[in-house]
């Protein structure tokens, strides 16, 4: 798979990657969520998916570090971070990459919750 917002015009459905981003492997599937492993440096979700419509689990170093939700239009729409505080909120998500410093700390629904807990189970994650 190919690098975090590494395509070259998504909007053109243009989808080969531009070189020097940072590269996933995938490592199966858990229902409908694809989980991949970031082979190295920083590791952050994707902010397209070739897929529209598309959950990834992003795992680093044996943990459950995102899980994103991807638009019909491939754009990331739903970030949940669980390995760092957002407001005093672990974990929390994000709505289209939104970041601010601002921006409350906004716990996973329950249907998020769920499918964090059956990834972590399925691939003996912490």
């Amino acid at each position: 798979m190919g690098s975090r917002g590494a395509f070259v015009d998504v909007n053109m459905n243009d989808f080969t990657f531009k070189a020097g981003g940072q590269l996933y492997q995938s490592i199966g599937l858990s229902g409908d969520v694809k989980v991949l492993v970031q082979t190295k440096g920083a590791v952050k979700a994707p902010e397209y998916s070739h897929t529209a419509n598309r959950v990834y689990a992003i795992i680093q170093d044996g943990k459950l570090k995102h899980v994103a939700y991807y638009d019909a239009n491939h754009k990331q729409s739903i970030g949940i971070d669980l390995q760092h505080d957002h407001k005093g909120v672990r974990p929390h998500r994000h709505e289209y990459l939104s970041h601010g410093k601002n921006d409350p700390g906004v716990p996973p629904t329950a249907a998020e919750m769920a499918v964090i807990n059956h990834i972590k189970k399925e691939f003996g994650l912490q």
